[in-house]
């Protein structure tokens, strides 16, 4: 089991919107912030990244930022110059007049539930990746986001998508990796042996029985050092690990299927459907029927004129 890649899933962190565009000198873009995760790329071109009262952060040709939700944020080519926003440069489209020109792309991805939540959680205002501390293969990707971006040919849509999805893995690898203080507690344990083997597998098999001393013998650790290590790695008791872990499953499967709750219950690793309520209306304040009808009343799909 790939944990990241399990996560990531789980997030259901995706891109949705996208948009790809050209600008001569001077221009200006601007962003809500409502956003809850997006991705700048300056393909080609400088500029810089201006939030409230933060210091401006000067962009390079190749810059990765990815923004979280917060105070609207500008990109402009100058300090001072006049934006507009993301909103009306997307109707506007690319400017086609001569000259030396910045290139900008902007992705907005989905990230759905408590395990989005989780991860967005792990990241600070704005994460900025340069060139210099991307991987290959992370600055291949961009490459060829930049060199799709300039056709127009079938199935360029999808292929977008895609890579940008590839952009949001090799970011938050490149930011987790420079400093691991940065990461999510699971991220961190992937670089402990015997928490590594411990996290594919709950991760594979949530609904298993995942005593502490199952856990620590899969980790071939002791209980007390498993326990003392597991807490202090991820910030939080074997337990509790599992069952947020199965609560994100839950939420899931509620979402996404019409299951009944002792199917549901089953899957994640209960042995009743009331043992299963317990937990979740603890973890939620609703039982699992309750949160499944009101989740699916709210949710709607998000307008891309929330940028």
């Amino acid at each position: 089991m790939d944990v990241l890649s399990d996560q990531l899933a789980r997030a259901r962190a995706r891109g949705a919107v996208f948009s790809t565009l050209r600008r001569v000198a001077p221009w200006g873009l601007e962003f809500s912030g409502l956003r809850p995760l997006t991705a700048h790329i300056l393909l080609e071109g400088t500029g810089w990244l201006s939030a409230g009262e933060e210091e401006p952060v000067r962009l390079g040709t190749g810059d990765v930022v990815l923004a979280t939700r917060g105070e609207p944020y500008r990109i402009v080519s100058e300090i001072g110059a006049d934006v507009e926003t993301i909103t009306a440069a997307r109707r506007r489209g690319s400017d086609r007049d001569p000259g030396p020109a910045s290139t900008v792309l902007c992705g907005a991805y989905v990230v759905e539930g408590s395990v989005g939540r989780n991860l967005l959680e792990s990241l600070p205002r704005f994460v900025r990746i340069p060139p210099d501390e991307q991987t290959a293969r992370h600055r291949d990707a961009i490459s060829l986001l930049a060199a799709e971006a300039d056709e127009d040919e079938t199935g360029q849509q999808a292929l977008l998508d895609r890579l940008l999805d590839l952009n949001l893995v090799y970011a938050l690898r490149s930011w987790w990796q420079q400093d691991r203080s940065h990461a999510p507690g699971w991220y961190r344990a992937l670089a402990h042996e015997g928490l590594a083997r411990v996290m594919q597998e709950v991760h594979e098999r949530p609904e298993h029985k995942w005593t502490v001393e199952v856990m620590a013998h899969t980790a071939a650790m002791s209980r007390a050092a498993f326990t003392a290590t597991f807490k202090k790695v991820i910030g939080q008791s074997p337990g509790a690990y599992v069952t947020q872990l199965r609560m994100g499953h839950a939420e899931d499967l509620l979402l996404r299927t019409d299951a009944p709750l002792a199917s549901v219950a089953a899957h994640v690793g209960y042995t009743n459907e009331f043992a299963f309520a317990t937990a979740f209306r603890r973890a939620h304040g609703l039982a699992p029927g309750q949160w499944r009808t009101t989740r699916r009343q709210s949710n709607s799909p998000q307008d891309s004129e929330s940028w």
